[in-house]
């Protein structure tokens, strides 16, 4: 058995927007299980946090609270990427 690689949170996450839209756009989005939707809510709220983040560090003013609701919502998002994908092999 293989070690779990490392993922990168952000290419996980933008997998996870094109699939999205994708569907989206094709009209199938009514085929999206209920895990996939909260995986995207996952996505939407780690990108969110990280965006604000990264704002505060750009400014120099990145505030504790800021950087823990994005390591937060990192280990949420990918925990879900996890678990779905795992579950899909």
């Amino acid at each position: 058995m293989q070690p779990e690689r490392e993922l990168d949170a952000d290419e996980a996450a933008q997998e996870v927007v094109n699939t999205w839209g994708t569907l989206a756009l094709t009209g199938n989005s009514r085929d999206f299980s209920p895990d996939f939707k909260a995986l995207f809510d996952k996505t939407c709220a780690y990108r969110n946090a990280k965006e604000v983040a990264d704002s505060g560090r750009a400014q120099g003013m990145l505030t504790a609270k800021h950087a823990a609701r994005e390591q937060t919502t990192k280990k949420e998002f990918l925990d879900a990427y996890r678990a779905l994908y795992k579950a899909r092999q």
